[in-house]
């Protein structure tokens, strides 16, 4: 594991003996046990690990939702942890694309609504906004659905609609936990070349949490996680299915 001791100049996520303790009082456990990890730019890593191991925990610590005991997060050279509030808000608004287990759609908003949100936020025109929203509900196979309210959606169509909404600005930095849980194979599939698209500029990364081996040959990196803490990296992997 020695490649998660440096802090290599294309690491777009560094971690450095990061603590987390979720709960209150006799309840509080630690969760993360000084994590040090790096996600590249370039590829898309995966992270996996049995139920209740940390993955959630950790990828919302380096998104900023959650704010570290002690230790350090780095996406793309700025220390995110020493970010005042609003600060770390446009600097996510900006960088990172989240797709959460909870969805968070709007239920007032259509699906090309719900995707456009990033780009009106950024102040890009509606007219471009709404266009570029539809192009990629349409390339994931949501043609016909982009006028549709979220309660009008299937669970795995919301899902795709989430994910959309999270790439929709081309951010730097991806973050997904379980997008394919909901999907069948080829919805799954159709997603992680969509998700792989952006990792192929060096300045870009994909970090997905996922249980789903049949999405495993997307991946460029593994990193196994086991009771807070960072096991086995498998890296420089075949990509068969990319």
């Amino acid at each position: 594991m020695s490649d998660a001791l440096t802090t290599p100049r294309d690491a777009a996520i560094a971690c450095r003996r990061l603590v987390k303790d979720l709960g209150r009082g006799k309840f509080r456990a630690r969760v993360l046990h000084e994590v040090d990890v790096d996600v590249y730019a370039g590829e898309m890593t995966l992270l996996v690990g049995p139920s209740g191991c940390g993955k959630t925990t950790l990828i919302s610590t380096i998104a900023g939702i959650l704010k570290p005991e002690s230790g350090s997060v780095q996406l793309f050279g700025t220390a995110i942890d020493k970010l005042s509030r609003r600060q770390l808000t446009r600097f996510r608004g900006n960088n990172v694309g989240l797709v959460l287990q909870q969805l968070n759609l709007f239920p007032a908003l259509t699906a090309v609504e719900n995707v456009a949100i990033p780009l009106l936020v950024l102040r890009h025109g509606a007219e471009m906004a709404y266009a570029g929203a539809a192009s990629l509900l349409e390339g994931l196979g949501l043609a016909a659905k982009i006028h549709k309210y979220p309660a009008e959606l299937s669970v795995g169509e919301q899902q795709r609609v989430a994910i959309a909404r999270a790439i929709v600005h081309q951010p730097r930095l991806v973050i997904c936990d379980e997008p394919t849980a909901a999907l069948d194979a080829a919805s799954g599939r159709l997603v992680m070349q969509l998700l792989r698209a952006t990792t192929l500029s060096k300045d870009r990364a994909v970090l997905v949490v996922t249980h789903d081996h049949r999405i495993f040959p997307f991946a460029d990196r593994i990193i196994h996680m086991d009771d807070g803490r960072i096991g086995t990296i498998d890296s420089n992997l075949n990509r068969e299915a990319a």
